[in-house]
């Protein structure tokens, strides 16, 4: 873990696939329950709040009982998914719903797999919104790229697998 917080570069932003589910992956150079306790424990440290959050710089973001709360500078709170599943080290399962917002839940995937002894793959699958352009800027649209590429250099970056 001696590489948290280090100034490793941006990762490439690379994009999903059009399908009605998305998926991003990652290596990285720590192990899955280093990675599951970054993902869950340090989220208010490497959350870009700036671009995928309600209330904006300034906001926290934190897991708090059973869902991923957001909280604004002065109090006010979102949420902004239920928690379904919580296994430590190895899986997270989200209910995105972003508070009071109507659309209907997209289910998250974020796995966390040991590759090597101190490695590992952490996948975020999950359910696309709508293609429609006018829905979408109705919407709460998290970019998991974005989000992982954040979560990744908060890690340490990611590893280069040849």
């Amino acid at each position: 873990m001696s590489n948290i917080f280090s100034h490793a570069p941006d990762p490439d932003y690379v994009p999903v696939e059009a399908s009605s589910r998305g998926k991003v992956i990652v290596v990285l150079g720590v192990s899955a329950e280093h990675a599951f306790d970054g993902f869950t424990d340090g989220v208010h440290l490497w959350w870009p709040v700036e671009t995928m959050s309600v209330f904006g710089i300034g906001a926290h973001i934190a897991f708090l009982e059973d869902h991923l709360v957001e909280e604004s500078d002065d109090g006010e709170e979102s949420v902004l998914a239920n928690v379904v599943d919580w296994d430590a080290s190895s899986a997270l399962g989200l209910e995105w719903t972003v508070g009071s917002h109507a659309f209907a839940p997209l289910n998250v995937e974020i796995t966390f797999e040991a590759v090597e002894s101190n490695s590992c793959r952490v996948s975020v699958e999950f359910d696309r919104v709508s293609t429609d352009e006018e829905q979408i800027s109705r919407e709460f649209v998290c970019d998991w790229s974005l989000i992982l590429a954040s979560y990744t250099r908060f890690m340490g970056g990611a590893l280069s697998l040849d």
